[in-house]
């Protein structure tokens, strides 16, 4: 199901008096993105997500998801809150948990995909497990190509950037720890999605 991801973006930005422009300098993007966005006529990037996740304080998941805080998530597909854009799928596995410190994105990328045009760095550890297709991984000065069952996880304060060089669809999960709280991935991923970080 997609979400209306611009009307929460927007209500969020207002709830923390912040104008558009504000918005803009905090998470590095355009006003004219903001304005896009909020509107509904693009759809952010999961970098770009995750920049105005980190810049509004919140995880991703919060553009995606009303649900009060639970013990127990079960996650359906073909029932899970997504982004789409041209290039990247994200579906939410679960956010909510009580204390919870991971956030857990289910990741479909379109052949060329690619994110290492801007580094990601943030607090804690991330973990990616390639399903289907293959995916190359770029951490600090090594890349590292995942084929399906084949996973890789890392102290995420390692400059890092994933992306797709294969001829076909490539799918993976993908696991955002961030100890003590929920903001510090939330300001890597996914800068051009904003708030990721509620989707799960």
């Amino acid at each position: 199901m997609e979400l209306a991801l611009g009307t929460r973006l927007r209500d969020l930005r207002k709830e923390r008096n912040l104008s558009q422009r504000d918005l803009a300098e905090r998470a590095n993007l355009s006003p004219n993105a903001i304005s896009l966005i909020e509107r509904g006529e693009i759809s952010p990037s999961v970098a770009t997500l995750q920049r105005l996740a980190g810049a509004l304080s919140v995880r991703m998941s919060y553009f995606f998801d009303d649900v009060d805080e639970t013990h127990i998530v079960y996650s359906r597909a073909g029932r899970r809150p997504q982004i789409a854009s041209k290039d990247v799928t994200i579906e939410g596995l679960g956010a909510k948990l009580t204390g919870q410190e991971i956030e857990a994105f289910f990741v479909t990328l379109a052949p060329g995909a690619d994110t290492c045009t801007t580094w990601v760095v943030h607090a804690g550890h991330e973990f990616v497990c390639c399903l289907a297709g293959s995916l190359e991984y770029v951490v600090g000065e090594t890349a590292y190509r995942l084929e399906p069952g084949e996973y890789l996880m890392f102290e995420a304060n390692l400059p890092h950037c994933w992306r797709n060089a294969a001829g076909q669809e490539s799918r993976f999960i993908l696991v955002l720890h961030s100890p003590g709280g929920p903001r510090d991935p939330a300001q890597g991923h996914f800068t051009d999605h904003p708030s990721v970080a509620h989707l799960g």
